[in-house]
């Protein structure tokens, strides 16, 4: 179990390196496998001059980093 902090700077330091540790570490993007883009579009029964329109994205990715 982890320690209880012995103070607000000492918590503020820890919380300040994980952000640091974070931003040093690279990025990898997952790599997509499928996508697919489905648009609807529909007028709107009391404004016709405007559109409704619902866009759905489906993806499979895949996280190459090994977990242990």
């Amino acid at each position: 179990m982890a320690e209880k902090p012995k103070s607000f700077l000492g918590w503020l330091g820890r919380q300040i390196g994980y952000v640091k540790g974070a931003a040093k570490t690279p990025a990898t993007p997952a790599k997509v496998l499928y996508e697919r883009k489905t648009v609807q579009e529909s007028t709107l029964p009391d404004r016709p001059e405007e559109k409704l329109r619902r866009t759905v994205i489906d993806q499979v990715v895949r996280n190459d980093k090994k977990h242990s």
